[in-house]
């Protein structure tokens, strides 16, 4: 017992001594007429009552330790967002992570003296009661927003004045939003306590079927048959017969084909359109067990080019390569063609489309400026260009290119003899001094994905490319240019590149004897794949210029996909006569094929070709035409294709991202723990920090107890009832 008296002892002893003495006299002269037992009765009730009051003036009490008022606080959070139901291992036996999280739980719950806060991790934060009650929580939160949850639990506790001690995240590391753990880390850093983390999972892919393609705008030009290719993928669910359809947009199977797809494997599927021009899907029937179906039909959108590509032809050096190529391009519908052949420095002919032949002509008769270049779409040189262009024509052929949006092929490589820079300053490679192989043309993964190979000619593992004749004459290359892409290639020599040229393209076909493909029996037997070659290479090259063939007008995204919330924004460019007095984009929404709205382009660059930059601002989520209009005229409006996508939901990427946890815990100084939780990391993740205690020392009186109330109430009540019976006051 302690006594922690309320007054100072030289001044309570003397009060302690004297007040039971002075009480005890008064109480005998008031008692005088009372009989001596009732008088001394009196006196004992007094002395008693006045001792319970020195007891409270000796504050009597002990000291006993109870939780401090500012106890550390321990926050230990689960992820509960769906990803946590996947399994832990890649392994569709194993445990899930929600599993081997229930089981981390049991082991934290086994700490006392502590105070944790349960919280449930997924959209938002929330708290439990219990840790039995959060390892019963099945996984299912629609989005992984763990990191942030955590930040805001620990802002919350710092406010509320409470020492936060430490912080436990149990999570397979997905986040929503990839810069949450930088908040954490600031919360945690600004209460001074470590992170300490549980990682979960590693690659999951669930099973799934998808249906995608990386060409969702096609262009159809006249004659070419149009070709949709949509890649399937299977995630997963077993080896598959699987019916892949085509359908209009409203939904109308067209054709469909039936796809052996195996697990683990991916396919293209082509479809040939008799009717071109149109929105089309190509989708799979959902199959049982797939996790999600959302993925399972892709939207193409394909749209008419009805002008035809003028193409101007100039051979200084003619050979079987340009005869066959000039006989060709004459008899097709999407070409307009216009050629002249030198066959000696004063002899020229010319073919063009619609011609059976042509008398020879002393004048080569071609263009030498940049209007007459700018009257075709594609320009394609052959050898011996020495004897057709000097300074001044190489200027406009360079200007047209650069400037107004042409393109340029280099049908047989190397097109002039000796050195010119001008020239040199237009080709894709840079030549070495001397040399020349004979190479097969084989498509590079470069080809693949800018849609060439795959999509428009046979994919790059097509037995056909090995088979067919190679090309003659193939220089070595001492470099590609930066601006160059390597569209096929034989042993790392480049035979097939182009080269974007400030608004137009330059191609380059490294070799000679593509009409041998044409020409051998042996070449015949893969189908005529030189006709093949250049119906779909010229007009895929036309693609890359800044203008599609009969536009004046140009219009190109900088991103083709945005996710949603971002802003999308798009390039404008004129090259017909005079200026447009203002430019707008109008967006339209495939899904309905209603107008979203009409946005006005910015003036940027009002040189010799004018530039305007249009802001879309944020769309919702969905698939876009987009049309730019010179208001008030008929000017052919170009189109393209823009997605926006959804955030990514729960169900998109199941794969742990356990270096994100990681991350957390050493920018904090906290554990990176195992599913064995060992009693060692316990006791160091919930150990006391230095200086903070969880008790404090609390003083209890033992005087104010209803008990001694009540003795000092029946005294004095008993004392006033005897002296009331006896008559006195």
């Amino acid at each position: 017992m302690i006594i922690q008296p309320v007054l100072p002892w030289p001044l309570l002893v003397p009060l302690l001594v004297a007040l039971p003495a002075v009480v005890g006299w008064l109480c005998v002269a008031a008692g005088r007429q009372l009989s001596r037992g009732l008088q001394w009765c009196c006196v004992l009730l007094s002395v008693l009552t006045t001792l319970c009051g020195c007891l409270l003036l000796l504050n009597p009490g002990y000291v006993e330790q109870r939780p401090s008022a500012n106890a550390p606080v321990w926050l230990v959070g689960v992820d509960t967002s769906a990803s946590m139901a996947a399994p832990a291992e890649d392994d569709p036996a194993a445990p899930s992570r929600a599993q081997l999280a229930a089981q981390a739980l049991q082991r934290f719950s086994s700490v006392r003296d502590r105070e944790i806060i349960w919280l449930s991790l997924a959209e938002s934060a929330r708290a439990v009661d219990s840790a039995s009650l959060l390892s019963q929580e099945a996984p299912g939160g629609a989005a992984s927003h763990v990191m942030a949850g955590l930040a805001a639990q620990a802002e919350s506790v710092r406010r509320r004045g409470r020492t936060l001690a430490g912080v436990v995240m149990v999570t397979d590391g997905r986040e929503t939003n990839a810069k949450s753990w930088q908040a954490l880390v600031s919360r945690a850093g600004a209460s001074g306590c470590p992170v300490h983390v549980l990682p979960l999972g590693k690659t999951w892919q669930a099973p799934d079927l998808a249906v995608h393609t990386l060409h969702p705008f096609v262009h159809a030009y006249p004659g070419v048959e149009t070709r949709i290719i949509s890649t399937i993928s299977n995630t997963r669910m077993g080896d598959l017969q699987l019916q892949v359809e085509l359908a209009d947009a409203q939904g109308n199977k067209i054709s469909s084909q039936t796809l052996q797809l195996a697990a683990g494997e991916q396919k293209d599927v082509s479809f040939p359109l008799l009717a071109s021009e149109g929105e089309y899907v190509v989708r799979v029937v959902p199959q049982p067990g797939e996790s999600r179906t959302d993925n399972n039909a892709t939207r193409i959108t394909v749209r008419a080019v009805n002008a035809r590509i003028r193409v101007f032809m100039a051979e200084g050096a003619p050979y079987w390569d340009s005869k066959f190529l000039a006989q060709y391009l004459r008899k097709q519908e999407v070409f307009d063609v216009r050629s002249v052949h030198r066959l000696s420095e004063k002899r020229f002919y010319h073919i063009n489309s619609g011609d059976d032949d042509s008398a020879p002509s002393e004048s080569p008769n071609m263009p030498t400026t940049l209007e007459g270049f700018s009257g075709f779409d594609i320009i394609v040189l052959g050898k011996g260009m020495e004897h057709f262009f000097n300074a001044e024509s190489l200027a406009a052929l360079q200007s047209y290119v650069r400037e107004q949006g042409g393109i340029l092929v280099l049908a047989r490589g190397r097109c002039y003899a000796g050195k010119s820079e001008q020239f040199a300053e237009l080709e894709p490679f840079v030549w070495a001094s001397s040399g020349a192989a004979e190479c097969r043309l084989l498509p590079s993964r470069a080809g693949t994905e800018q849609g060439l190979f795959g999509l428009l000619l046979p994919a790059a593992e097509a037995r056909v490319w090995q088979e067919l004749p190679p090309l003659e004459d193939v220089w070595p290359v001492a470099e590609v240019r930066p601006r160059t892409v390597v569209l096929a290639q034989s042993e790392q020599l480049p035979v097939l590149g182009i080269m974007r040229y400030g608004m137009g393209a330059v191609a380059c076909i490294n070799g000679e004897g593509l009409w041998k493909w044409d020409f051998y029996p042996e070449a015949k037997q893969h189908g005529n794949m030189y006709h093949e070659f250049w119906r779909r290479f010229l007009p895929w090259v036309q693609t890359a210029a800044e203008f599609m063939p009969g536009f004046d007008l140009s219009l190109h995204l900088e991103r083709s996909s945005v996710q949603e919330g971002e802003s999308a924004s798009c390039r404008l460019s004129w090259r017909g006569l005079g200026r447009p007095d203002a430019l707008s984009v109008q967006v339209l929404s495939l899904k309905d094929g209603k107008m979203q709205g009409e946005y006005r382009a910015v003036l940027r660059n009002g040189g010799v070709l004018p530039q305007w930059e249009c802001s879309l601002g944020v769309l919702p989520a969905g698939e876009y035409l987009l049309r730019a209009v010179v208001p008030g005229t008929d000017t052919l409006a170009p189109e393209c294709r823009l997605s926006v996508k959804s955030l990514p939901s729960e169900s998109d990427n199941l794969n742990a991202d356990p270096e994100a946890a990681v991350r957390v815990a050493e920018a904090t100084g906290g554990l990176v723990l195992s599913a064995e939780i060992s009693d060692d990391e316990l006791a160091r993740i919930f150990a006391l920090p230095q200086g903070v205690s969880a008790t404090e020392d609390v003083y209890c009186p033992l005087w104010n107890k209803w008990q001694v109330l009540a003795f000092m109430v029946l005294c004095l009540g008993t004392m006033w009832f005897i002296r009331r019976r006896k008559g006195l006051p």
